[in-house]
């Protein structure tokens, strides 16, 4: 479809839906982006802010798969799931434990990796058209382990990495405490990934990339799309309670909201939520942590700048309507408190936002199955942040009729036809 005079709606003000209206933008379109919480309203706001150019492992493993019923069932695991809303979970957990054979981790590695390996240029190109390449920095992430088990059950995992390329520097405890000599010396093992980028403020960020949108002459409609009407194998218009917004084109990049109108466009995608909460504390820069840390152990992202501690949770299944519970996150703090040597202040901030999932790991990015004028760019799970510029090109690719640089077999939503 050619850009001159073509009208494109992207429902979605994340960093996925944003990347892709810049990229259409560039390619011509004339783009209006639809969010009923504006931009950075949801996960793009309360993440990490790390850019993870090496996670290409899936979540569903093999060892996983085994590791997967005792996970569900200690109320201590990082894992957790409100069991009033399981039975709606089954067919979702029933395509992620066929997802954990060895031969599909190898696909969906391979299928992340190319796309990951895109990662740092696809956001340094973003930031550069907005001024603010400045948000970025090259800290690298390390993950740290008190105990050999877990320390030797995550090998595997960084073997896996390795296979394709990924930048492993192992640590051990002397070597932890030199690069980070505000850590208390609990920690027997570390693997670095230099290679990984921050965004200290991950929220201001992809608002500083909404205002470009909007400089260039986009459109931010600040409301609620309830669904897509559909009309011989095309997408005709963008409904809300009240409007009707009408376009050429269509893109879903609503994250965790995408599932039915992903239905509406004829393509059924197995997309749940995975619910994950941070906590904000106080702590001096010179306290605390250099770069973003894993700790393995508890499973929890610790992200520094700006005069706080970011940390935030593993996983919840709980659907988007469940009330948040920040109690055990914060009941945590003493842990947190454990692994410094220098007092934490106070928790100043709770925050609770949904990661869009799918079985296999592998982000939704491509032509609708019935819709030939809509596209879907979702499913990006724990690499949203990470991922959202590079799906942004593919999906301005796909719109104009170009063949993108990554071939998106892969992640094309034809893959859960039965």
């Amino acid at each position: 479809m050619s850009g001159a005079e073509s009208g494109v709606i992207v429902i979605g003000a994340g960093i996925v839906g944003i990347s892709c209206a810049l990229h259409l933008q560039k390619s011509g379109y004339r783009v209006t982006v639809i969010d009923p919480r504006g931009v950075a309203g949801g996960a793009s706001h309360g993440n990490a802010g790390l850019v993870v150019t090496g996670e290409c492992v899936p979540l569903s493993t093999p060892e996983m798969v085994k590791a997967l019923p005792k996970l569900l069932l200690d109320k201590n695991s990082p894992l957790q799931m409100d069991w009033a809303y399981a039975p709606k979970m089954t067919g979702w957990f029933y395509r992620f434990l066929k997802a954990g054979t060895l031969r599909q981790v190898e696909h969906a590695s391979a299928s992340l990796s190319a796309l990951l390996e895109k990662a740092a240029a696809a956001h340094y190109e973003l930031a550069g058209w907005a001024g603010c390449r400045g948000n970025i920095a090259r800290t690298g992430w390390l993950k740290l382990f008190e105990r050999d088990d877990t320390y030797r059950a995550a090998r595997i995992d960084f073997d896996r990495m390795e296979r394709f390329g990924v930048r492993c520097d192992y640590m051990d405890a002397a070597a932890i405490q030199a690069a980070q000599p505000n850590l208390a010396p609990v920690f027997k093992h570390a693997v670095n990934h230099p290679d990984s980028l921050q965004i200290v403020n991950p929220g201001e960020y992809v608002k500083a990339l909404g205002s470009l949108f909007m400089l260039r002459g986009g459109r931010l409609v600040q409301a609620e799309i309830t669904g897509l009407e559909r009309k011989n194998h095309l997408i005709t218009a963008a409904l809300s309670q009240t409007e009707r917004y009408e376009a050429d084109a269509f893109v879903v990049a609503a994250g965790a909201w995408s599932k039915k109108l992903s239905a509406d466009t004829g393509t059924f995608v197995p997309l749940d939520t995975e619910r994950g909460y941070h906590i904000e504390i106080d702590v001096a820069a010179e306290h605390t942590v250099s770069e973003p840390l894993f700790w393995g152990e508890h499973s929890v992202v610790m992200s520094p700048g700006g005069g706080k501690l970011r940390i935030t949770s593993s996983v919840e299944f709980a659907g988007l309507h469940k009330v948040p519970d920040f109690r055990k996150l914060a009941a945590k703090r003493d842990e947190f408190q454990r692994i410094h040597r220098h007092p934490l202040g106070k928790i100043r901030a709770e925050w609770l936002g949904f990661r869009p999932s799918v079985p296999d790991s592998i982000p939704v990015i491509g032509r609708a199955n019935r819709a030939d004028n809509a596209f879907l760019a979702f499913g990006h799970g724990h690499v949203g942040l990470t991922l959202g510029p590079v799906t942004g090109r593919i999906i301005a690719d796909l719109v104009a009729g170009r063949t993108p640089e990554i071939d998106t077999a892969p992640y094309s939503p034809s893959r859960f036809l039965k």
